[in-house]
């Protein structure tokens, strides 16, 4: 016979496969903490009933690499055989889900004393969770959630940090979608549940704020103060009840009820107690216990927590210089697991980061300056920012990558330097990213800080101001940059509008340099290649792909790029040639092959286009946040979803123009805005 605590972790142990037993990396939540926190007990509730189930043959204790928690081994448990059998006779209560969780919830726990909270709460639509840290907000999140999807519902989870942004939450929910009208009408019938809001950054507060006004259905958790409120219920989360907060701690503890008090019901601080240390006296703050009892209690491992202090976002175990020490902090329930990474829970990390200085982030700035990657970037110049170092010129010479993959990050860093030490350059780099983004009122704001005619006139077009004409005297790059931009500023099937091969005739090759004026020839001829095209002046074409073909070669994967689109617009859909083109454009990868098979899907119809269609790949989101191209592209395939309705019609268009409007497509923009409105 096995007692409950034994049962319940029989119980647990029995979900993870026998496989595990002889695996070098094993899931986290086969070690003490990940028992703890998933059963909803103190660890040192569950060393006796981990010895007698190890004692009885029921489980077998080893030392394994964990899976993202650091290089040394931990002991880890597993389930024998007889326990196996000793599992089918006990019974664990589960309700039987029908609904669906998206995104990335945390773990599953077994929640105590909150049944009557979780019930009362699930059927709020709009609701935001408050209360002190580690009060267990996000324990109650994933449990609501965990209540919805039994009861049906489809459930999207996503976790707010400091350099993510609303279309990185609707991406973390599992959306293909970036805009938010296309968001609020695909889910209009979820929960959407964000946690930890407090962690928003200014910067991107406000869409995140106008997003959550609209939505119907959306259940938030934040600390004091609250970053929105308006239209939603806040409910703080209470301490556990005393009787329920001596559930936590171990049988073989004499003074519970004691501890229980002291510690004010306070789930993470009964996590964290230890029954050695000093509890604190009646009424006191918790923090100051934090500081004065669990932070001096440390040995070594305080330089772990010192870094993990310093950091904004979660970050993986291997970019840590004292990852060695996790063990023993986790030990000390001080860590959050997150799927991006580790951080300090944020009641330690809140009382620590205040007694740590400049020095200490100019060292960890000298420490990430070493490693590679984007979120290597970010962290390094959030430091530099915190030690009161020189910021400008790493962010001008990081930008173009880190507006590729990490925009969200890199204009929360901009934002931040300006605030301590404006300047023009960084205004200017400002607005570049905020257009990039779609961001017209931001990139207004900055641009009033600097002279950027160029940039003026890339927030004309954003805005879709008519009649908006390309500065005088512009770079020759602008001008290519306008003319192609010409030519894909129109919905599928009309022609684009003339001038374009007069405004390319328009640059100054004396203001070009010799290394430059090659690529430049090339640029030109494609777009008068693709001006021919668009004429049916196929002879023409042919000329430009010759003259091309002299100075490269035959196999070049530009030219025969060229050569396809040539042999598209001229093969009919009913030539038996036009299928062997179709194997030949869906072998190619890249964007240039997908406006190949675009154009292809162009020429269909019915079934056959849409055949067409579901096989074209959706540019990444990486791609999309780089490239104008990839954003005009993708604007297409959504367009042509909403036409030929292979998703859901409204949410496709609307999708589309906001993919066209951040490619500075205002015509396209419009055009699709008013088929909109005919089809609502």
């Amino acid at each position: 016979m096995v007692t409950g605590p034994e049962a319940r972790i029989l119980a647990r142990l029995a979900t993870f496969p026998s496989s595990l037993e002889s695996a070098w990396d094993v899931p986290r939540d086969i070690c003490l903490p990940g028992l703890s926190e998933y059963l909803g007990v103190v660890r040192s509730a569950l060393h006796a009933p981990l010895n007698e189930l190890i004692l009885k043959d029921l489980v077998i204790e080893r030392k394994t690499h964990v899976i993202g928690g650091g290089s040394r081994r931990r002991k880890v448990y597993h389930i024998t055989d007889a326990g196996r059998i000793e599992c089918e006779g006990i019974e664990v209560p589960e309700k039987f889900e029908v609904g669906e969780i998206f995104g990335k919830p945390p773990s599953k726990i077994m929640l105590k004393g909150r049944d009557k909270l979780i019930q009362n709460l699930k059927s709020e639509n709009k609701l935001i969770l408050t209360g002190l840290p580690g009060i267990g907000k996000t324990s109650l999140l994933r449990s609501i959630a965990d209540e919805l999807v039994a009861d049906g519902k489809i459930v999207r989870y996503a976790t707010m940090e400091s350099f993510k942004d609303i279309t990185q939450i609707f991406s973390e929910w599992g959306l293909e979608y970036s805009s938010e009208k296309a968001v609020l009408n695909s889910t209009k019938n979820e929960v959407l549940i964000l946690d930890e809001l407090q962690e928003v950054s200014l910067r991107h507060l406000d869409r995140i704020e106008l997003f959550a006004q609209k939505s119907a259905n959306l259940i938030m958790a934040s600390r004091a103060p609250l970053p929105i409120t308006e239209g939603f219920k806040i409910v703080e989360v209470p301490p556990l009840e005393i009787e329920d907060a001596i559930d936590l701690l171990p049988d073989h503890l004499e003074n519970r009820e004691l501890v229980a008090e002291r510690l004010g019901g306070h789930p993470l601080a009964l996590q964290m107690h230890d029954e050695n240390s000093v509890l604190p006296e009646a009424g006191s703050d918790l923090q100051e216990w934090v500081k004065e009892v669990v932070m001096s209690g440390l040995g070594d491992e305080k330089v772990a927590l010192d870094e993990l202090s310093l950091l904004p976002v979660p970050v993986p175990t291997e970019y840590l210089q004292n990852e060695n020490h996790l063990p023993e902090l986790d030990d000390h329930a001080l860590l959050r697991w997150l799927e991006s990474g580790v951080e300090l829970h944020h009641l330690v990390r809140n009382v620590r980061s205040t007694m740590l200085t400049e020095e200490n982030h100019a060292n960890a700035a000298k420490h990430w300056s070493e490693i590679n990657g984007d979120l290597a970037r970010l962290v390094e110049m959030h430091h530099i920012l915190k030690s009161g170092g020189e910021i400008e010129s790493h962010l001008l010479s990081n930008a173009e990558a880190l507006m590729a993959r990490s925009s969200a990050g890199l204009a929360t860093l901009i934002g931040d330097a300006i605030y301590r030490n404006p300047s023009q350059s960084l205004h200017r780099i400002a607005a570049m990213v905020a257009i990039e983004r779609g961001e017209s009122d931001i990139a207004s704001e900055h641009l009033a800080n600097c002279n950027a005619p160029d940039l003026d006139f890339s927030l004309a077009l954003l805005n879709g101001v008519k009649g908006t004409k390309i500065p005088e005297n512009s770079d020759p790059r602008l001008i290519l940059s306008e003319a192609s931009r010409r030519l894909d500023d129109i919905l599928p099937g009309n022609l684009p509008p003339s001038g374009i091969i007069e405004l390319i005739e328009k640059i100054n090759f004396e203001q070009i340099g010799n290394d430059m004026k090659k690529v430049m020839l090339v640029a030109i001829a494609h777009i008068r290649h693709a001006w021919y095209i668009s004429q049916n002046k196929f002879l023409e074409a042919a000329e430009i792909r010759e003259n091309l073909e002299s100075i490269s070669h035959i196999d070049d994967p530009q030219l025969q790029s060229l050569k396809l689109r040539s042999q598209i617009a001229e093969t009919s859909v009913k030539n038996a040639s036009f299928d062997s083109l179709i194997e030949t454009v869906f072998s190619k990868t890249g964007l240039r092959a997908t406006m190949l098979q675009l154009s292809m899907v162009e020429k269909c119809d019915g079934d056959r286009a849409i055949s067409l269609l579901n096989k074209i790949n959706m540019p990444s989101i990486e791609s999309q946040k780089n490239l104008t191209s990839a954003r005009r592209i993708a604007a297409k395939i959504w367009y042509f979803r909403a036409i030929y309705k292979t998703h859901n019609q409204f949410s496709s268009l609307a999708e589309s123009i906001a993919l066209w409007q951040q490619g500075l497509c205002p015509n396209a923009a419009t055009e699709a805005t008013e088929l909109m409105h005919k089809l609502l």
